[in-house]
């Protein structure tokens, strides 16, 4: 009996397609997209099972090995009777086999070298180039992913490796921000004469961001301030905007006959930069060539003449530009009256026809 119900089983699966096809045709497509559903769901549990296995076995793997390398840099640093070339050279051939074990050994060499100085810096960067990191780092250097070559370069300034200029020159002009940032960082670091000869190289406009890493990055520089003057005739604006800054910030004085030739500049982005710099180092020259501009500059710059004015001006300037100045624009009103109250004046005393006829009672002050 159990033989003929097999029988019957292997008929009716084998004549499966026929059935199919004798059915109508929208159980028939229902049938088959159930089919495709429940092989697609196995798929797709079966990708699951196998990432959330894979994940566990990398987790357990990176803390079995950390606690190798935890282990074995302590010995190499404070154990003096630790032999150094062998262990080294039987830890690189047991361990560190895959990529995923050198980037576990960086990571945990970067972790040592946040919270040592000195000789064990310099004994964590043996460490780092006896285990052949070195060249797995260069290539992630030459990386087509540039996430990867961003967190190389992030590496090498950490440890203060060297790494072939010419690696980083390619990287200047790259379209990933990211990188980029990082390029100039890593020049500005171990650069020992010229921390910003990378701005020779540049030919993409600098963002607001780079301007500050590269500020921030010169902070900890420890060589001789450079001459920001050099790029001031630079063919990209925000490069020579952002050393007029560094003039100011570092008082480079010498400088300020150069700055005081960018008040006349065509481009009013480079006008108004000069002009704040000028007005940080309070340079006594800058208030009469603008009040003289004044009627022919963007509403813009007039701001920041008025400004200037309040920081480092007196009534006659603001006199001065009361006398010409008229606009139908409020806000420079404002700016005017807020300067006017800054030097305890009266407004009304020194502005223009057209203002006395705008309404003060709504604008903000």
């Amino acid at each position: 009996m159990l033989d003929h119900n097999m029988m019957l089983l292997h008929l009716t699966m084998g004549n499966l397609p026929f059935y199919i096809s004798d059915l109508p045709v929208v159980l028939e497509i229902n049938l088959v997209m159930t089919m495709v559903f429940v092989v697609l769901t196995i798929l797709l549990l079966s990708l699951i099972l196998y990432l959330r296995v894979h994940k566990n076995s990398q987790n357990h793997r990176r803390k079995k090995l950390n606690l190798f390398i935890i282990d074995f840099i302590n010995n190499y640093l404070f154990n003096e009777d630790f032999d150094k070339e062998k262990e080294t050279r039987n830890f690189k051939n047991r361990h560190l086999r895959t990529s995923l074990d050198k980037q576990i050994a960086i990571d945990q060499i970067l972790v040592f070298a946040e919270n040592l100085k000195g000789e064990s810096s310099a004994s964590l960067k043996e460490v780092f180039y006896g285990f052949g990191l070195k060249e797995f780092l260069l290539t992630k250097l030459t990386s087509k992913a540039w996430y990867k070559q961003a967190k190389a370069l992030n590496v090498a300034y950490q440890l203060n490796l060297e790494i072939p200029m010419t690696l980083v020159d390619s990287l200047f002009n790259t379209n990933y921000k990211k990188l980029r940032q990082q390029a100039f960082l890593y020049y500005l670091h171990m650069s020992t004469e010229n921390p910003l000869g990378f701005l020779d190289k540049v030919e993409i406009p600098l963002t607001l961001w780079e301007q500050i890493y590269i500020e921030n990055g010169l902070k900890s520089y420890d060589g001789e301030t450079p001459d920001f003057s050099k790029w001031l005739h630079h063919d990209i604006s925000s490069v020579v905007i952002f050393c007029m800054k560094m003039i100011a910030d570092y008082n480079q004085f010498e400088h300020i006959p150069i700055l005081l030739r960018f008040l006349h500049h065509q481009n009013p982005e480079l006008r108004q930069q000069a002009i704040i710099s000028l007005r940080k180092m309070e340079e006594p020259e800058l208030l009469p060539i603008l009040i003289h501009n004044f009627n022919e500059e963007t509403l813009l710059i007039k701001h920041e003449i008025l400004k200037t004015i309040g920081k480092i001006g007196s009534e006659k300037h603001l006199k001065s530009i009361g006398k010409f100045m008229v606009t139908e624009e409020p806000s420079l009103e404002v700016e005017f009256k807020k300067v006017a109250l800054q030097k305890n004046l009266e407004a009304s005393h020194f502005l223009g026809a057209n203002f006395n006829t705008i309404k003060y009672d709504n604008l903000p002050y």
